[in-house]
């Protein structure tokens, strides 16, 4: 049996029913003028594809901007990122804003500091 994208949706109409699987999941709410996608887990070729018609529903059920979470997004290979094209893609047909959020780059307090043993 393949993977698939478990999507968990908040919204009072749910752009898909929610699939499961192990890979990827997408969480799904709505803030202020927003939907927000949170995406966990990895975007890779075996969850491209249902990413990207999870996102299609969404923007076709919902007439708002869309911003993708990917702070909890552990891996993304060539065809996640193609995917996340396409996503983009949809939602500029859509006439629809699409944006990413992704996490802060690591400061420097991040990073331990080791001497070298000598």
């Amino acid at each position: 049996m393949g993977e698939s994208v478990f999507a968990a949706g908040v919204l009072a109409e749910p752009p898909d029913p929610p699939l499961s699987g192990e890979l990827l999941s997408i969480g799904c709410e709505k803030i202020a003028d927003e939907i927000v996608l949170t995406l966990t887990g990895e975007l890779d070729i075996a969850t491209a594809g249902p990413a990207v018609g999870y996102v299609r529903d969404v923007l076709e059920r919902h007439d708002r901007p869309v911003v993708l979470d990917l702070a909890s997004l552990r891996f993304c290979d060539a065809r996640g990122l193609g995917a996340l094209v396409r996503m983009s893609k949809d939602a500029e047909q859509a006439g629809l804003a699409l944006r990413l959020m992704l996490p802060q780059p690591p400061g420097p307090e991040d990073h331990a500091h080791h001497e070298p043993e000598q």
